[in-house]
């Protein structure tokens, strides 16, 4: 069987070209000073036709004119050139010309002589860029018809290599300048220019970009840039810009948009081209691009196009991605309104003019995360929306509300227009209701005049806002007020903070000192409590309450009491080598009792001294007690199973203490020191009440009490008559250096 028959071949054709669309004819240059000759090269080629286009022939008599002909035609494809003219080398002299002044890399050069022998075929294809060189008694009309033709079709395919080169490097320059634009308007216009220059659309057309919502109408979408004559006529949507036209053209203009948008594909249709992008699955918008030309588009320019709409397409997803981001770093999603880098930019891109005139208030949600764990981040979330409601009514008049945090909202208003103070207490207190039920909620307000910042940025400013926040918490206020006070005291205590870690490390620094208790009956000693003192400088003993708090809120306390207790176990072991050791107190924070690091180290100290654990006493204050109340319950309990006594300091100051200090693993209770100060006051009376209570409650349960901050006799004789036997204070003894009470102790006992 023969293999040919499986195919059935098509009759071969030329490929189609891209000059044919730009011209509809090919133009050859006869360069001839001889007119009979050059009369036989135009009827030779005459009635040409290559790849679908007549041949039309240009004619010059001498070099000078053929030169003048070049210039004013950018399109000639083909120069069929005599070698000898007004001179002899007049020829050769146009060639180099044409290469190397006018620049003419691609045109086809055809040299021909009726003298071979003044410029010999070697040495000329050599020295000079020509195609091809043939001597004109050769040249029969068929092979001039052959030389033409084959010469045309190769300087068609540089010319289509040399348009694609150069387009290409068009998308190139213009990808990258749309790449550097960030905001859908600049990026439009940004886009519209480079199209312009692609396809070189001519003053008389435009080019114009729609935004194309999905919600929203075609025709009334809204046009986000425009160049040329679209510019000029300043139409703000696609209707309008259709109203501009006239009926033939909105008819076309309508029909590209309507089948663009229905296949979502380029249309390109006469003078009209409609190009469809969308971002649909990032953003839910659609864009299209209008382009009016005063004629159908090329085949090169809509290829070109077509690469570029690639770019272009990248771009809207691009733009569409980074306005995404842009949502997620600078907007609060679940309230759909700006976060905390919002606010930053906001007020760092704020004139100090404009600054100066704003007041940034924040209202914080006491106990927001406690509220979380039980009512879950559902409820949590919706309170927070109802409470965004209620702000933005209640504060009226204001530039910004803010999300700064999960349990925060921030608010940026005008002076004149900022609540008072009464206001804002009363708005401290809110009533919110979540699914028809009535929640009551506490905020903390802080308030923070910007012009008082003026000099800081942005992230000092709105940190400047929390710590008023903070400080306010701290001293029990529920509205707090920025002063410039407040940078200094948190300077200072910045630079205490930083001295206190070295203060730690250096462990020459902090030093435990002993204030003795006392029997009230007999006056001799019976124990002491261990007070941590901070050796700050050679003149200064700092006492606790200067930097005990410091050390808490920054989690350096636990550090602090661990050094404490090291020291307490060796001075004990001192005491005990000298036969004189009393049970001695030091307070653990209730950081300790959560860290199992602390209650490890004090197992392990415990099983590796000779010290009976009874003469350790651990104090912590009513108020911790009351803190994770359950879980210190536990450590308390496994402190007292070995042996430690626990003691309860403070107590009384507490609204709580009686209710669960029978669940407390506690055995002795330590009276507060302002019972015992308003023994001797106006309130006495009451004072009394409390000294009673506590002394009939710890007998029922079994616990020792312990009066502190006795400073006079009557106290003391109120005390004893009262039942107490053990107390402490400034009638006794202050707090001392180890080497003075141990000094007291051994007194005591060789008494």
């Amino acid at each position: 069987m023969n293999n040919d028959a499986l195919f059935s071949f098509a009759e071969e054709t030329d490929p189609p070209s891209l000059h044919s669309d730009l011209n509809s004819e090919w133009v050859i240059l006869s360069v001839e000073d001889d007119p009979g000759y050059q009369q036989s090269l135009s009827l030779g080629l005459k009635g040409l036709i290559v790849n679908n286009a007549p041949i039309r022939l240009l004619t010059a008599s001498s070099a000078a004119q053929a030169a003048k002909v070049i210039a004013e035609n950018d399109n000639i494809s083909v120069i069929l050139l005599d070698v000898v003219m007004e001179h002899d080398d007049a020829g050769l002299f146009l060639v180099n010309t044409i290469r190397n002044v006018i620049g003419n890399e691609l045109v086809r050069i055809v040299l021909l002589t009726g003298q071979p022998g003044l410029a010999p075929r070697f040495d000329t294809m050599r020295d000079f860029d020509v195609d091809e060189y043939w001597n004109k008694v050769d040249l029969t009309a068929e092979k001039l018809r052959s030389v033409v033709t084959s010469n045309v079709k190769t300087w068609d395919s540089l010319h289509e290599l040399a348009v694609a080169k150069r387009g290409l490097q068009m998308i190139v320059d213009a990808s990258r300048s749309i790449t550097a634009r960030q905001e859908i308007h600049s990026f439009s216009d940004t886009v519209l220019q480079e199209i312009t220059r692609i396809i070189e659309v001519e003053e008389s057309g435009g080019v114009a970009c729609i935004h194309y919502p999905q919600s929203m109408s075609v025709n009334y979408s809204p046009i986000v840039a425009a160049s040329g004559e679209f510019a000029q006529r300043k139409a703000t949507s696609l209707n309008e810009l259709l109203g501009t036209l006239d009926k033939e053209e909105t008819q076309q203009l309508h029909h590209c948009i309507e089948c663009a948008v229905t296949e979502q594909e380029h249309q390109f249709n006469g003078q009209w081209t409609v190009l469809y992008f969308s971002t649909q699955d990032l953003d839910n918008r659609r864009y299209l691009i209008i382009v009016k030309s005063v004629a159908a588009l090329q085949i090169s320019h809509i290829t070109l196009l077509m690469v570029f709409s690639q770019n272009i397409g990248n771009g809207f997803t691009n733009l569409a991605l980074l306005n995404k981001l842009t949502t997620l770093a600078y907007y609060d999603t679940k309230l759909a309104i700006p976060n905390r880098n919002w606010l930053e930019r906001e007020l760092q891109t704020t004139s100090q003019t404009e600054r100066r005139n704003l007041v940034l208030l924040l209202f914080r949600v006491n106990d927001y995360f406690t509220s979380e764990i039980i009512l879950g981040s559902e409820f949590m979330q919706a309170m927070m929306t109802s409470l965004f409601d209620r702000l933005r009514c209640e504060v009226g008049s204001h530039q910004a509300i803010v999300r700064l945090d999960e349990d925060c909202l921030a608010i940026l208003v005008a002076k004149s227009n900022v609540p008072n103070k009464s206001t804002l207490q009363a708005m401290s207190e809110q009533v919110l209701v979540l699914s028809g039920i009535e929640h009551r909620t506490q905020l903390s307000i802080a308030n923070l005049d910007m012009g008082l910042v003026a000099g800081e940025d942005a992230e000092q400013a709105i940190r400047l806002a929390e710590a008023t926040l903070h400080e306010a918490n701290r001293d029990g206020q529920s509205v707090g007020y920025y002063s410039a006070h407040l940078l200094h005291s948190l300077e200072n205590r910045f630079t205490l903070l930083k001295h206190l870690r070295d203060a730690i490390s250096n462990k020459g620094q902090l030093k435990v000192y002993y204030q003795p208790k006392f029997d009230l009956h007999t006056g001799r000693i019976c124990g002491a409590e261990a007070l941590v003192r901070w050796q700050y400088d050679d003149q200064t003993l700092l006492p606790p309450d200067k930097f005990i708090a410091l050390a808490e809120t920054s989690g350096l306390i636990t550090q602090i009491d661990t050094q404490v207790m090291e020291t307490v176990f060796d001075d004990l072991d001192n005491l005990q080598s000298l036969n004189c050791a009393l049970p001695i107190s030091f307070n653990v924070s209730n950081l300790d009792l959560l860290t199992p690091d602390f209650i490890t180290a004090l197992e392990n100290r415990l099983s590796t001294s000779k010290l009976t654990s009874s003469l350790l006493e651990i104090e912590i204050t009513e108020t911790q007690a009351m803190q994770n109340y359950q879980t210190v319950t536990k450590v308390l309990s496994k402190l007292v199973g070995m042996g430690v006594t626990v003691s309860i300091d403070d107590f009384g100051t507490g609204y709580s203490s009686l209710a669960h200090f029978t669940k407390l693993a506690a055995t002795v209770l330590k009276v507060d020191r302002s019972f015992v100060a308003q023994l001797e006051g106006n309130e006495k009376d009451s004072a009394l009440a409390v000294i009673k209570m506590v002394k009939t409650f710890a007998e029922q349960f079994g616990a020792i009490v312990v009066a502190e901050g006795i400073e006079t006799e009557n106290q003391r004789d109120i005390l004893t008559t009262n039942g107490y036997h053990v107390g402490q204070g400034f009638l006794f003894s202050k707090p001392i250096p180890f080497h003075q009470f141990r000094s007291l102790l051994i007194e005591s006992h060789s008494g």
